[in-house]
This record gives C-alpha cells, structure tokens and sequence, in this order.
C-alpha cells in the first residue's frame, strides 16, 4: 500500500489528477483500452473536473463504468452518472465512454442488467473513496455477505443518506483490478484510514482492509 500525503485542496487535485493521468496512459499502451471505474461523491468531483481537461490522454480509447449509484433518475441531482457527465465526459474527456446502471429499469433489473454489462470487465483501475462510517463503494458496514459473493453487482441500502438504495458492484470486481485509489479528505477520514491499516479489523466493519495490499494507493487530502 502506499500514502501520498497533500497539504492543500490544489496539491490534493494536482496529485490526484497526474496519477490517473499516468495510470490510463499505462493500460493504454500497445493500443489497448483502459478501464476505470469511478467512484461519485464531492471528493472526486474536483479532480474529474481536472482530469477531462488532459490532453495527454487519447480519450476514446478510454472506458469508464460506474462501481456504485443511487437509485434515482439520471438527471436527478443526486445522480452519480449525472455528475461524472457533467465534470468529467465534457472538454477532452467528452470521448470517452461511459457504463452506468439502467435507473429507468425497475431495481432488480437495473441490477441484473449491470451485472451483465460490467461481469466480463478486467479494470486497470478503480478509484474509490471512502465515508466517515467507513463505507466503500455503497458497500455499508456491516457490509452484506452477497458482496462477498460471485455477483458482480448487488443491491444495498442505507439509512443514512437521502437516497437509500443503492446499486454497487461487490468485492471480486475491486480485488480484479490491477489497481487502486482511493481519494479521502478530512481529519474523520484520516483517523479512520489509521483503524483500517491494521491488518486485523472486521472486513464487514472496515471493508476497506480487504484492498490493502501493494496494489492500493491513497492519496489524503
């Protein structure tokens, strides 16, 4: 695992934009498409802001899916799909495509449909964040046993946040990836990243300890 420690809200966007930068530019090489999943939330926001204005990065040769989603339309405000068109497929990154759940599809369709669609995806990357009561992707503690499981995708719910259920992919796709980042500001944050580095924790309760290995990379704002 390796830490990269910022100082400012600029330096944390710098840093984070030039690692995902040079991440797509390796699984680009030999004319291949890079694979990210992204993550939604207000971290992020920033740094795809950043990032769709590279011009380093030959855009059509990228594709992104998304690895959790609210359960809502896709213009509504709280929309993951809705904010990553907004701050990332725009400028440059306008070419690249894009996997996003179904949300005009009844639920469990929605969700049978994503599977399909993302099951036979090998990421290069995923980027992640994590919340304050230590929640990864839509997977909240105590985390279901189905993410643990063979589905690509599952249904979870939330009673902590305006929109309760939740379209998340499980614990095989994040472990598939060649690797990972993590994205996490904020002292609550920092202090639950320091319980989840000890290697003995509850993967149910801090299920951001399954992804610690030389694979995962956090940057900490």
């Amino acid at each position: 695992m390796d830490l990269l420690k910022t100082s400012t809200p600029e330096e944390f966007i710098a840093t984070s934009v030039s690692y995902l930068t040079d991440a797509i530019l390796e699984a680009q090489q030999g004319g291949k498409t890079a694979v990210i999943g992204l993550s939604g939330g207000s971290t992020p926001k920033p740094v795809y802001q950043k990032l769709s204005e590279e011009k380093t990065i030959n855009w059509k040769r990228v594709q992104f899916f998304l690895i959790d989603e609210r359960y809502v339309p896709t213009d509504h405000a709280d929309s993951n799909t809705r904010m990553i068109r907004e701050a990332l497929l725009c400028h440059p990154g306008a070419d690249a495509a894009l996997l996003a759940p179904d949300t005009s599809l009844p639920l469990p369709e929605c969700i049978a449909d994503y599977d399909k669609k993302i099951a036979a995806l090998k990421p290069d990357l995923v980027v992640l964040g994590m919340g304050q009561d230590g929640h990864i992707a839509s997977l909240f503690p105590p985390v279901l046993p189905e993410a643990f499981g063979p589905a690509s995708v599952i249904h979870t719910t939330t009673e902590s946040f305006a929109v309760r259920d939740r379209i998340s992919v499980t614990f095989p796709v994040l472990e598939n990836a060649s690797s990972r980042l993590f994205l996490i500001t904020g002292v609550e944050k920092i202090a639950l990243l320091e319980k989840v580095q000890d290697g003995n924790q509850d993967a149910s309760l801090f299920p951001a300890s399954v992804l610690m290995d030389e694979r995962t990379t956090w940057i900490v704002g």
